[in-house]
């Protein structure tokens, strides 16, 4: 986990892509070389992390979410699913 006090941002980075997460909304973003950019539109919280297979089928076509469950996955007990559909404060993760 990255955190941008600086911008007001929580970032969570798997191997080349990643979600970067504001108080109301958040943006997939992937590895450019030694830098990360942002990729599409920014959505708005809250959203949903996939956590069943049926939800899983449903996201097939949606990368934000993909991602969200892949970090989810990989990175078990990461804040993000929480963070993601505003159920934990985010100016306390922020801030800490």
């Amino acid at each position: 986990m990255i955190i941008n006090k600086e911008e007001g941002w929580i970032g969570h980075r798997l191997n080349i892509l990643g979600i970067r997460v504001w108080a109301d909304k958040c943006q997939l973003v992937a590895r450019s070389g030694d830098l990360w950019i942002t990729l599409g539109p920014h959505r708005a919280l809250p959203v949903q992390v996939p956590n069943n297979p049926e939800q899983l089928a449903r996201a097939a076509s949606d990368p934000l979410l993909l991602t969200a469950y892949q970090y989810v996955t990989e990175c078990p007990g990461s804040d993000i699913a929480e963070l993601l559909a505003q159920t934990k404060d985010f100016k306390s993760v922020l801030d800490a």
